[in-house]
């Protein structure tokens, strides 16, 4: 559906290290031969992703930018966790100024399912302070027993330790990034200077039907892992314009067309991919976490495979938001909507929530739902190769919409199809979902170049 040029970057596991006697089935590790990649089991990764998803699902300020940047920096501490014990991989911890994490003691024992368990409970009580004593408490305790049984209470007592002064240095680090964090408390960020001119976005036209104010307006501002002032540059967007032959009114009659006409698949898929219903559902980062689970299910991932993905989707989908938001408030287009009404059809909404004809409260261009897409599909694709069929069971059940599985042969029709299904829906120009995807390419893959290696 967009046509872009893809590099792939295929990112290939170094083995290297001694093995020394260790039976990964049990909670037992011998010092020398506790290594990540013989831990078979990945469930402390998907556990988590999945009180990801519970969290998010009713935490308001935290969607869509807040989540991503909890998503990286969780995935960061985790990989600093247990690098340690992933022979081939280094420390990234050099390469960011401020990030001040504790030097590893290889004297001591290290269980890396226990300690990446700490590390992560830790760094969600901060986010979620209010969410502790029922959703991350149940869950750290439930994998501690699992993971603790069996093994010599020291070894429990450094792993523990060793998780939570990783997690803590983190979370720290975290913390100075002020222009972004907290922002899950005002999403207004004190508000924003609305650019003068036509097709500029203005709440009263582009969100009607509330008086929100647009959401993270200086969230451009924040902290990245990998890419660059030159890496977040996109292609202006097509020219304003109130003739009919014009390409951007074309693109506004596709969206009403789209919209109006629509066949059921567009209508399907439309909702399929939105993620964006309070309550309802998870958010567009978040969604893929719920992907990736099944990716680490699908392939039998060892514990080492699923942490790493894990963390790069994470920091990919930081970055995205980073990138995607400056753009968003660089350019400040309005969306389809407030344009349509205008000049089509004084009466248009989006079909996004059903009856609720819900418009995003925030510029148009760049999408953030094709710039996630982008950016996940790029590292999913770098790890788990250029063919992976699977049916993406993320709304498996469900009846509030259609949840049957959609089947997708590779993760980058998956992502081209979220990118388009924002046009169906009504929310979003053609330019914006072709802009984000392509950044959100970029994004991926510099992720995949960071020196984990």
């Amino acid at each position: 559906m967009f046509k872009t040029t893809k590099i792939f970057t295929l990112i290939s596991v170094a083995i290297l290290g001694f093995l020394f006697s260790c039976n990964p089935e049990s909670g037992e590790n011998s010092t020398s031969g506790n290594l990540v990649k013989d831990i078979k089991d990945h469930d402390v990764i998907n556990r988590w992703n999945s009180v990801m998803l519970d969290l998010d699902k009713t935490a308001a300020g935290f969607r869509p930018c807040p989540i991503a940047r909890v998503a990286g920096y969780i995935g960061f501490a985790t990989y600093e966790t247990a690098v340690s014990g992933m022979p081939g991989f280094k420390s990234l911890a050099k390469n960011y100024s401020g990030y001040n994490v504790p030097k590893f003691d290889d004297s001591k024992t290290i269980n890396y399912p226990l300690a990446i368990n700490a590390a992560t409970a830790y760094m969600y009580k901060q986010f979620f302070p209010n969410d502790v004593p029922n959703k991350i408490l149940p869950t750290e305790e439930d994998l501690r027993s699992k993971y603790g049984k069996g093994v010599n209470q020291d070894v429990i007592d450094n792993s523990i330790a060793w998780g939570t002064a990783v997690a803590k240095a983190t979370y720290d680090w975290a913390k100075s990034d002020v222009s972004v964090h907290n922002a899950n408390a005002d999403a207004s960020q004190g508000g924003y200077q609305v650019l003068p001119g036509n097709g500029i976005y203005h709440t009263e036209t582009n969100f009607p039907l509330t008086t929100t104010a647009p959401w993270f307006p200086k969230y451009g501002q924040g902290r990245v892992f990998a890419i660059n002032g030159a890496d977040r540059v996109i292609p202006p967007p097509i020219a304003y314009s109130e003739d009919p032959k014009s390409p951007y009114y074309g693109q506004a009659i596709e969206v009403y067309t789209l919209v109006k006409q629509g066949t059921f698949d567009d209508k399907w898929l439309g909702e399929f991919w939105s993620d964006d219903l309070l309550g309802l559902t998870f958010s567009p980062p978040a969604r893929w976490f719920a992907v990736a689970n099944q990716v680490y299910d699908i392939d039998n991932s060892n514990l080492e495979k699923a942490l790493f993905t894990n963390a790069k989707i994470g920091m990919a989908l930081n970055d995205v938001v980073v990138a995607c938001w400056d753009n968003k408030y660089k350019y400040q287009i309005e969306r389809p909507v407030a344009y349509i009404r205008k000049f089509i059809d004084p009466d248009f909404k989006s079909i996004l929530g059903g009856d609720k004809g819900i418009t995003p409260p925030f510029p148009a261009y760049p999408s953030g739902h094709s710039t996630m897409g982008g950016a996940a599909a790029e590292v999913l694709t770098a790890d788990f190769g250029i063919e992976f069929p699977m049916y993406d069971r993320c709304h498996e059940g469900r009846t509030e919409f259609i949840g049957r599985p959609r089947f997708y042969p590779n993760f980058y029709l998956m992502a081209e199809e979220n990118a388009y299904s924002r046009i169906p829906l009504g929310v979003h120009w053609r330019m914006d979902c072709k802009a984000g995807i392509d950044l959100g390419y970029v994004i991926g893959r510099k992720v995949n170049k960071l020196p984990f290696k």
